[in-house]
């Protein structure tokens, strides 16, 4: 034993600092065992260069600062402080949060929360001194350090520069990133290639090896950025020859054509009860052109709140019932879907087309014998829901859904035709990457008499205000939407149950939420939009699909909460009928509140929520089929898109994200 234990232990040496080839499998790495490596498959992690490609998902510089200053709000801070006091409070529900206070040098203190960890006060006794990491905010006067990282004082930060890593289900974060470290150590670098960039973007090429370090390894956030840019450039390379190719099947696919004469039209006109505007006539005209074929539609309807999306989809639905195939209409919440059923059945009156709801409260029947609408939820995806011939889906709210979900529905027939909607505008260059396989079209204005409605911020102790704002909107004979962020339990505040108490003290009132059944929900629908009560209250299933004239007033509790979109969304609620609408934004002040209270377009609002939130949050990366990007950010990299889409048009080829290993 004695004479191979020396063979052995060399073995063991040469094997840990041996190149590790690019493709070798995640075992190979100390410490990542079968299991392991099963769970970082289902993260898309399944060989050594993979580890080197999850890039960070950001990177901020670290200020170190000696007392919390206004100036660094928002920014990745350290300080130093000695435990002031720690508090522990139950919230509703059995949730808890820890209230770390820590007194600087100067007198000066700041809070380091954590939600959900009760533990954690036995973890900091008084006087005892911490350097804290984090993103410096403040709550009322009380500055507040969130996604605090605590270290023993005087510990050096680990780098100039924090990087967030994307999360793998039962993997901690340090042992990613100590297997991200041993790939970039020991990688054999030989072996990695990466094509060359397009004309035109010639700045951005640099060294594997150089890129790869500097994503994850930079001296400082400059030098992280220019890697990440080059990055990103190659995945959009990628994104445009996914969206050229997905824009060319279609357009090589035959499909049903459904023409629309003269005699059709007019059938259609007299069937919508109310004049088209020029706007919406534009659109119905763009709709009827595509579905006469040869090719199968791919339109994306982008129009604001309140410019009559809906009717142009029914007018585009009509011209394929008419041919006796069927319509789905897909729509995000039950809610919605129950409103469009309720209001376009009346337009069908009298018709052969059948006009049917398919939710998860209302299934679907097998049997039919006339053309069907239907207006559905994702039950609509369900194996058990089977079309005789599908002709037309229209996608409402496209960004509730992700690109399988609405594949999903379109691969239920032989290719039909498409229709997309989206109240949530796209710039130009977004929509491109977004929704590149299909055509845009575009609704620009209102109905007349729909004027913009004006909101206007109420501080949350001027909260009787916005009360005596209900009280006026009913005496008029108006009727009043009040918005809540959630059902909530049974007294906790800004809850629809506490909300919905209070106020029917004072007012008829109804309430709807999520964990309601569907009949109760339309029947308090119904008796809100039949005036037997004057106040609906409700949390965001309110946000789209329920169309009152007579609502006047919408009043959303703890604004705060919600984003520019939702409430615009919310806001669009009212002011529908002849008499003008008013919102009231009440709770704490912020740049989003204040965005919505300073203009009524919306296309201006999705710019600056474009830039307060970034695309992840406002389309939901995952859900918009971006969940592979890992460099590219579709909205902040707008301008490098435009860059990219030139190049790529005289590239012959789009080059690989991958290294070539």
């Amino acid at each position: 034993m004695s004479r191979r234990a020396p063979a052995a232990a060399a073995e063991k040496t040469s094997s840990s600092t041996a190149p590790l080839a690019p493709d070798a499998p995640l075992h190979a790495l100390p410490g990542v065992g079968l299991r392991t490596a099963q769970r970082l498959r289902e993260a898309g992690l399944a060989r050594l260069f993979d580890l080197a490609l999850l890039f960070p998902r950001r990177a901020r510089a670290l200020r170190a600062l000696e007392a919390p200053d206004e100036g660094a709000l928002g920014e990745l801070v350290r300080l130093e402080g000695s435990v002031h006091n720690v508090a522990l409070a139950w919230l509703p529900g059995r949730r808890a949060m820890v209230t770390v206070r820590f007194a600087c040098a100067d007198g000066s203190t700041f809070d380091v929360p954590f939600f959900n960890q009760p533990w954690m006060k036995k973890n900091f006794p008084a006087g005892h001194r911490r350097a804290v990491e984090g993103v410096l905010q403040k709550k009322g006067r009380r500055f507040v350090v969130h996604q605090a990282r605590v270290q023993p004082a005087g510990a050096a930060p680990d780098s100039a520069v924090q990087l967030h890593y994307p999360e793998v289900d039962g993997v901690s974060a340090t042992r990613l990133a100590g297997w991200i470290a041993s790939v970039l150590d020991r990688l054999d670098w030989a072996r990695v290639t990466l094509d060359a960039l397009p004309a035109g973007l010639e700045e951005l090429q640099a060294t594997p090896r150089e890129l790869l370090l500097a994503m994850h390894r930079p001296a400082d956030v400059a030098e992280h950025e220019r890697a990440r840019r080059h990055f990103a450039v190659r995945e959009a390379l990628l994104l445009f020859a996914r969206v050229e190719q997905a824009r060319r099947a279609r357009a090589e696919r035959a499909a049903q054509a459904f023409p629309v004469d003269a005699k059709l039209a007019q059938r259609i006109r007299d069937r919508i009860p109310f004049a088209l505007t020029g706007d919406q006539e534009r659109a119905v005209q763009a709709l009827w052109q595509r579905l006469a074929g040869p090719a199968a539609m791919g339109v994306l309807l982008q129009g604001d709140v309140g410019t009559g999306k809906t009717a142009v989809a029914v007018a585009a639905a009509m011209a394929v019932l008419a041919r006796g195939a069927d319509v789905a209409f897909l729509s995000p919440t039950e809610l919605l879907a129950e409103q469009h059923h309720a209001a376009v059945s009346r337009w069908f009156a009298g018709s052969e087309v059948e006009v049917v709801l398919c939710t998860a409260s209302q299934r679907l029947a097998a049997v039919h014998r006339k053309a069907r609408l239907i207006f559905g939820t994702s039950a609509l995806l369900s194996q058990d829901v089977v079309f005789a011939s599908l002709g037309l889906v229209v996608v409402d709210e496209q960004h509730r859904f992700g690109v399988q979900q609405r594949m999903a529905l379109v691969q239920k027939a032989q290719n039909p035709h498409v229709l997309v909607m989206t109240a949530t505008p796209i710039p130009r260059t977004l929509a491109l990457t977004l929704f590149g396989d299909l055509d845009a079209v575009m609704l620009a204005t209102r109905p007349e008499g729909r004027p913009g409605v004006r909101a206007f911020h109420v501080a949350t102790e001027r909260w009787a205000r916005a009360v005596r704002s209900i009280d006026r909107a009913v005496r008029r004979g108006g009727r009043v939407f009040v918005v809540c962020p959630a059902v909530g339990e049974d007294g906790e505040k800004g809850g629809v149950q506490r909300v919905f108490d209070a106020l029917c003290q004072r007012f008829r009132c109804a309430s709807v939420h999520g964990r309601l059944k569907a009949a109760e929900r339309q029947r308090a629908v119904a008796a809100f939009r039949d005036g037997e009560v004057d106040v609906l209250v409700g949390t965001t299933v309110l946000e789209v699909g329920v169309d009152v004239p007579e609502a006047t007033l919408v009043v959303v509790v703890a604004a705060d909460r919600f984003g520019i979109a939702t409430l615009h969304q919310l806001r669009g609620r009212v002011g529908r009928g002849a008499r003008r609408g008013l919102a009231l934004l009440c709770g704490a002040r912020t740049a989003r509140v204040d965005a919505v209270c300073s203009t009524t377009d919306g296309f201006e609002l999705a710019e600056r929520d474009l830039a307060l939130r970034g695309s992840g949050e406002l389309l939901g990366t995952q859900q918009s089929g971006f969940g592979e990007l890992r460099a590219l950010d579709p909205v902040e990299d707008l301008a490098l898109l435009r860059r990219v889409r030139d190049a790529a048009r005289g590239a012959a080829t789009p080059t690989t994200l991958e290294a070539q290993a």
